[in-house]
């Protein structure tokens, strides 16, 4: 016993001193060989890394109290909750683009949930109350994005996902165009069938985001119980099902509704079946829902088995016992068997794709351009992070230094501390050999609720020792974090409070009814910006979909023949640059919208102007389209 609480000591003082140490190289370092952009981006990771230490320090032996509030006040809270949130509806339904005050509607319901956790004696029907009011946060902020405007796009996978649910319904079969979901096509099937028997008067991608938003509602009570069977106490798991419901990557796919996006939650279950392993139940639970995510999307499960991986050596390193493990080895051969199996009875092909995406040479250009396009916007939309890495970083101190905490708990802390190295934006998204072929920015989606236990102890522990005043400059961080969250460029691109170069995930009805008028008309390519490429490619119109190419020297639109279109979203052109193909000689008939593409300003005089030799057929607000 003593040699594990030596070695949890020894991880304790490496994160107190490393922590620190680490702020400073990662700052000086970018800065000693010219790269004051890279130490400006990473002072959203160096100030809390920082500061995390120092307070907890200071506040370590420190009586933990709660200051609370009489009892026949409670109600109170939830009462405003359900106006705001009605406030929250009118502003979405009056407004025809969000607008920052729908921001701070949904900070001050966050707030409000906070409070009632905080100041408030928990109970039964207070929790169940409390997770009712998280999970309708979440519904808020994601609906409030996918069912607000006309067709909420994220970054375009939404057009491939959308289409196979179409074909589905309409052709009742599973065509070659699934591609690569030919072998797990399970989340068009769920929303196609859902579709088809609910007999839905929507669109397609209204449904798929319909469903999706469903599944996520159910995110906050699972991290809920997950967490209350981790650290027992009722406020932290009140704090953890709070805190998921406006953690960055759950929002993200709670969002997009891609077909890896109920992985998120269906790991939640996962992981709470492995949590129960002594029970036969459980272990049946836990096998029949490891099948369940291989089939439904079998991409996802090396990454899963990744983080169990981790989890597992870190069990092995800290002599977790049995009782408290979370994942053993028997589980583990189990899932990769499975998964190996599956992937060799379903296709060769997708050994090919891992294989290809690993020996693949890196791209020219690393995942986040924008950080150094526009460093300090960059910067902006990454701070919601910084109050998270100090809350994560006070966790895991904290569960480090007390011996009461299970042994358990610490392993996920620690494992949490980890994976922000993959899961934060920061210099492993810079490495483009990691970003671009390993697919490593996913992994936030997987390891979100491990990040989200130790910040929500992290912020119970801080806000127990503090006194009055630091209480509430706690209160106002969280209120700062919540904001920052829901306002960002990644999640808010409708309205961001900073923008980045990139372009707004959600198209109009003009421009999507200017897309399917130019599909219809044109005898040749229709070539447009990136945006309009990858929504006429998921489309029966995809034979004509063409990106726009630039040609580098004369900054000149190349066509291919006269027969081809060139269409123009101006109203984007208003708000953001359009990305276009960078031509280096002349046409090319198939270019890979992948590489070599560029922003276009409306500053660039010189491109623009060379649409006036072709003859415009086609204006509204939105598009323009040009022979």
């Amino acid at each position: 016993m003593g040699n594990l609480t030596n070695r949890y000591d020894k991880t304790y003082s490496a994160i107190l001193l490393g922590s620190c140490a680490l702020a400073i190289l990662g700052v000086s370092l970018p800065l000693l060989f010219g790269q004051a952009n890279l130490a400006m981006l990473g002072s959203y990771l160096a100030v809390p890394m920082i500061l995390a230490p120092i307070l907890y320090v200071r506040q370590k032996n420190n009586r933990d109290y709660f200051s609370e509030i009489d009892s026949k006040y409670y109600y109170l809270f939830p009462a405003l909750f359900f106006v705001f949130f009605a406030i929250s509806i009118a502003l979405l339904y009056f407004n025809a683009i969000r607008p920052y005050s729908y921001y701070a509607v949904i900070t001050v319901m966050a707030t409000l949930i906070l409070a009632q956790i905080l100041f408030f004696p928990t109970g039964r029907s207070r929790s169940m109350l409390i997770l009712f009011q998280s999970s309708l946060l979440l519904l808020d902020i994601i609906w409030g994005v996918s069912l607000n405007y006309f067709f909420s796009i994220e970054r375009t996978d939404s057009f491939f996902h959308s289409w196979m649910i179409q074909i589905l319904v309409e052709e009742g079969t599973i065509n070659e165009n699934f591609d690569l979901y030919r072998n797990f096509p399970l989340w068009h099937i769920l929303c196609a069938a859902i579709y088809k028997v609910s007999a839905m008067d929507m669109s397609y991608y209204k449904a798929m985001y319909l469903v999706n938003g469903v599944i996520f509602a159910a995110i906050p009570p699972g991290v809920y119980i997950l967490s209350k069977k981790l650290f027992t106490e009722e406020k932290v798991a009140l704090l953890a099902a709070l805190f998921v419901s406006f953690y960055p990557e759950v929002l993200k796919y709670g969002i997009a509704a891609l077909a890896r996006s109920p992985i998120s939650f269906l790991g939640i279950l996962l992981v709470i079946t492995l949590l129960y392993h002594r029970s036969f139940a459980a272990t049946l639970m836990a096998i029949a829902m490891t099948i369940s995510i291989i089939v439904f999307h079998t991409v996802s499960i090396p990454f899963l088995l990744a983080v169990f991986a981790v989890l597992y050596l870190l069990q092995r390193i800290y002599g977790v016992v049995s009782e408290q493990e979370i994942v053993d080895a028997d589980y583990l051969a189990f899932a990769v068997a499975a998964m190996l199996a599956y992937w060799m009875y379903i296709s060769i092909s997708l050994f090919e794709t891992i294989i290809n995406n690993i020996t693949a040479s890196a791209p020219d250009e690393v995942s986040t351009r924008g950080v150094f396009l526009a460093p300090l916007n960059e910067l902006f939309n990454y701070l919601h992070y910084s109050p998270l890495l100090f809350f994560l970083l006070i966790g895991t101190l904290e569960a480090l230094r007390k011996d009461r905490i299970p042994h358990g708990v610490k392993v996920v802390c620690i494992a949490a501390l980890l994976f922000t190295a993959v899961s934060f934006p920061g210099p492993g998204l810079l490495i483009t050999k990691l970003g671009g072929n390993f697919n490593i920015d996913r992994f936030g989606e997987y390891v979100f609720f491990l990040i989200v236990f130790a910040a929500s102890f992290g912020f119970y522990t801080i806000y127990t020792r503090s006194r009055r005043h630091l209480k509430s400059t706690l209160i106002i961080l969280f209120m700062i974090l919540v904001f920052l969250s829901v306002s960002n460029d990644f999640i808010a691109s409708d309205n961001p409070l900073v923008k980045r170069p990139f372009y707004t995930f959600y198209l109009t009805e003009e421009e999507v009814n200017g897309f399917d008028h130019a599909g219809n008309t044109s005898r040749g390519f229709v070539m447009s910006d990136f945006v309009t490429t990858r929504y006429m490619y998921f489309t029966y119109y995809r034979e004509k979909s063409h990106i726009l190419e630039v040609d580098n020297q004369t900054q000149n639109i190349v066509k291919g023949n006269d027969s081809d279109l060139v269409l123009i979203r101006k109203g984007e052109l208003e708000r953001r640059p359009l990305r276009f193909y960078i031509a280096e000689k002349g046409f090319i008939k198939e270019p890979s919208i992948d590489d070599s593409l560029e922003y276009y300003y409306p500053s660039n005089k010189k491109l623009w102007s060379s649409l006036n030799k072709y003859d415009k057929i086609y204006d509204s607000s939105s598009i323009s389209t040009y022979i």
